[in-house]
Formats: structure tokens, sequence, C-alpha cells
């Protein structure tokens, strides 16, 4: 990627502590990649992640649930604990239906 510049490109100088960018090295050699692009791939992902509400975790932008805490991250996610919700609701509705019937019944038969 070095000397390599793509249409749409600017270039950018960054400045980090020995740690991290020993961190970046020793990742950009496990991946077989520069450094470059093991911060530009960084980058990317700290742009276009989504930020749990309930624990702060920095989660993939295609992620539906959070992948600490669980918590749904997207409306489909989202949709899908409420449906759960409103299901469990009919359960139980239901369940308060049916005993009623039957002691309706044991009324009945008793009297």
């Amino acid at each position: 990627m070095r000397g390599k510049k793509r249409e749409n490109e600017k270039s950018i100088t960054v400045k980090m502590d020995t740690e991290l960018a020993e961190k970046v090295d020793s990742k950009r050699w496990k991946m077989k990649t520069d450094r470059t692009t093991q911060v530009v791939k960084a980058c990317e992902f700290y742009v276009s992640a989504i930020t749990c509400p309930k624990c702060g975790t920095l989660n993939d932008q295609k992620s539906n649930y959070c992948s600490v805490c669980q918590e749904p991250l997207s409306e489909t996610a989202k949709g899908r604990e409420r449906m759960k919700e409103l299901l469990d609701a009919v359960v139980t509705n239901d369940e308060r239906y049916h005993k009623i019937l039957e002691y309706a019944k044991k009324i009945s038969a008793s009297g």
C-alpha cells in the first residue's frame, strides 16, 4: 500500500505510543499485511461501529446484538425481542384463561 496512492485517498501522519505501535505491528505480521492497512481497518471499524446503549461496547455495524451483554442493537433485533415479549404475554394470558376455565368447570360440576 505504501507508495501507491489510490484515488480518493488522503495521506495523514499518525503518532502513537510505542506500545500501541507494537500491537499494530504484531497484528500486521499475523495478518500478513502492512501497518497502513491495519490502521485503516481499525479506523473504518471505529467510525462505523455501533455503540451498545447498555454497556458502551463498540460492535460491528452488522451486529444485531452486543458482543458483551447481548443487548439488541438493530431494529430487527429489537423487533424480535418485542415479539418474544408479546408472545410470552399471550402464552401467560392463555394459561390464565385455561386456569379460569378449569375453575369454572369445577364450580359448575360441584354445584
